[in-house]
């Protein structure tokens, strides 16, 4: 079966297979697998090196025998039985010490890096399985025992090239255009081969306190246009915009702690001094982890997100997402809202059952399952929740990418009803701080991708 390619699918085919490397930026939904694909055919490549997430490898494995022409057999890693193969997908978390990783080494005709800020940690595992390893803080790269050689034809795929700050740009240009981080006096540009200079060209970092321990910190972004100067020709980015798919609208949406939601707070003397300590705007003075601290914050909002949710069901919403973090505040939303029909997918969920929980939500009988639980990080990708229209972050992380992933789910070409995002949060509450400090780092990254 052949699909009809989107016309930004051609272009983005056209781009990548007229370069060795090259970076395609393509938001979610946007077709960025179709367009590899396609690009592979034109220029005749054979053997194929896939890297992408765990829930990736069969979507991939599905893509090929959808949009190739060129006969090739498929076959995913660790998963499939071993034999011969034209085209072979490996999930990044494969990609860890002690895992043999031979046959994964070429020569390939095209190696495709899917999701590759998988890979934007220059000291991750998986980073230097990969490219290789960094010394002298990247002056030099050791690619020896790496998967990608400088004459590999190599082309990077994701939506969100710098998850968490502009530093994630480092790895893959190193290993994909390491001259373009080289002084160009003419342009008043530094050398920034080294992973420090980069981070202080590009970052804007300051020292903080996190459990006891100073720590640098990265609070946004600077000299963006430069760094996008430095990418020109290498880069293509559409948004979900250019291919007909609305953005969704985002909000807070403020949930008020009742005086008998408050009462039974004063059961656990944890949450109460939580409480108490947003009440007074003063929660940095607890002696509390930050994860502690925000989970907390999670386990009292999931009551008041439990009711704001019956609500919305009473005024028409037909189906909604709800996205969380820590597995006791997804048990707390899943146990308050059963009578709805609840479809969960996290981080326990296998791949294979992610394609029977998406296909659950999907039917239409909107009195079966109308609220989709979707723990962050294992359901951001390769899943299709359009059929709601609202989702909301019962909480949220630290990563831009991962929220921004996460609420392109509810998207999709053709749908014709505005989406809504909301962000539950306290006031004053570590979700509004937190939500400040994504906005910052997003909106420096916009500076560079968009």
């Amino acid at each position: 079966m052949t699909l009809v390619p989107l016309p930004t699918q051609i272009s983005g085919a056209l781009f990548l297979a007229e370069r060795t490397r090259a970076f395609l930026f393509d938001s979610a939904r946007v077709g960025k697998s179709g367009a590899a694909i396609m690009a592979a055919d034109m220029i005749f490549a054979q053997r194929i090196l896939v890297v992408t997430t765990s829930s990736g490898c069969g979507v991939l494995r599905q893509a090929f025998l959808t949009w190739q022409t060129l006969p090739r057999r498929v076959r995913v890693a660790f998963v499939d039985p071993p034999g011969e193969t034209d085209v072979l997908i490996l999930s990044w978390g494969r990609l860890r010490e002690g895992v043999d990783l031979s046959e994964m080494r070429g020569p390939w005709d095209l190696i495709i890096l899917d999701e590759d800020h998988k890979a934007s940690n220059p000291s991750a595992a998986r980073s230097v399985a990969v490219y290789g390893q960094p010394y002298e803080a990247g002056a030099r790269l050791i690619v020896k025992d790496a998967l990608v050689q400088p004459e590999d034809r190599v082309w990077h795929l994701t939506g969100s090239p710098a998850g968490h700050d502009l530093g994630n740009m480092w790895m893959r240009m190193r290993a994909s255009c390491p001259e373009r981080l080289l002084a160009d006096p003419a342009k008043g540009w530094p050398d920034v081969l080294k992973f420090t200079d980069f981070r202080e060209r590009y970052c804007v970092v300051r020292p903080k306190m996190i459990a006891g321990e100073m720590k640098d910190v990265v609070f946004g972004g600077k000299n963006e246009f430069e760094l996008k100067e430095r990418l020109a020709g290498m880069t293509l980015r559409r948004t979900q915009q250019d291919v007909g798919i609305q953005p969704p609208r985002y909000e807070f949406m403020p949930l008020i702690v009742s005086d008998k939601r408050r009462l039974e707070l004063e059961a656990d003397g944890v949450k109460a001094a939580l409480l108490q300590a947003i009440d007074a705007n003063t929660t940095e003075d607890l002696d509390l982890h930050i994860g502690v601290h925000r989970r907390m914050t999670g386990l009292i909002k999931a009551p008041l997100i439990v009711d704001a949710a019956i609500d919305a069901f009473d005024e028409g919403v037909e189906k909604l997402v709800i996205a969380y973090v820590h597995r006791d505040v997804g048990d707390m939303l899943e146990n308050g809202l059963a009578k709805f029909g609840v479809v969960r997918l996290d981080g326990s969920t296998p791949p294979k059952a992610r394609e029977k929980k998406e296909a659950e939500f999907r039917q239409t009988d909107r009195a079966n399952k109308r609220v989709f639980l979707a723990q962050i990080e294992a359901a951001g990708e390769s899943i299709d929740l359009s059929p709601a229209n609202e989702l909301w972050f019962a909480e949220t992380t630290f990563t831009p990418k991962a929220m921004n992933q996460m609420a392109m789910r509810i998207t999709n070409v053709g749908k014709a009803r505005t989406c809504f995002v909301k962000v539950a949060m306290i006031e004053n509450s570590i979700d509004e701080a937190l939500q400040r400090c994504v906005a910052r780092l997003w909106e420096s990254i916009r500076k560079v991708v968009n």
